[in-house]
């Protein structure tokens, strides 16, 4: 009936599940709008993985290479060479850089070291780190060019074998430096 009040309509008083003034259930459907809230946890969930790859490549110790606004004395100079360690599955490929030395004294010191077995040989590549460091002794910095392929084991395992040597026996027991900045040249997959 128009006008007076025989027929119920929908949404009329009463509470959203329940009776209407007239005495018959409805029920009214819900519709939640949840784009804004899936927007807000796409957001964070994005955020999240973010912040996990950041946190994974923070412990990597590693250095970037900067500029130094220093003056470095020639007999310093002539001290130091950097390394460029390019490690391929075959092994390591290591050749040295440096502002001092002849181009005769930087070829001497490029060397090829074969995998013993499947893996680098790291010893083999630590004792001549080692020798490196006794005729260039205020060498610190080693550049690693791990070639596509390389297993992440691999690269850490080579830092670890370039940073320290230890020295002694027993009690006199400690670890010297060798090449504790490692510089990391490409991104590792």
């Amino acid at each position: 009936m128009a006008g007076g009040g025989g027929e119920a309509e929908e949404g009329g008083g009463g509470s959203l599940f329940g009776t209407n003034v007239f005495g018959e259930t409805t029920v009214h459907g819900v519709d939640l709008n949840l784009t804004a809230l899936m927007d807000i946890l796409s957001n964070l969930l994005f955020f999240l993985l973010a912040s996990f790859g950041a946190t994974i490549i923070m412990s990597i110790n590693a250095s970037t290479p900067v500029q130094s606004t220093e003056k470095s004395d020639v007999a310093q100079t002539r001290q130091a060479v950097t390394l460029n360690v390019l490690l391929k599955k075959s092994g390591y490929e290591i050749s040295a850089s440096g502002t001092a030395q002849t181009a005769d004294e930087l070829l001497a010191l490029k060397r090829d070291l074969p995998n013993q077995g499947d893996a680098p040989d790291y010893a083999a590549f630590h004792d001549y780190l080692l020798k490196v460091k006794e005729s260039y002794p205020r060498s610190d910095t080693m550049i690693l060019i791990p070639r596509d392929g390389i297993r992440y084991e691999l690269l850490i395992k080579t830092m670890d074998a370039a940073r320290e040597h230890r020295v002694g026996e027993g009690v006199r027991r400690h670890n010297v430096p060798l090449f504790p900045t490692v510089v990391v040249s490409n991104l590792v997959k």
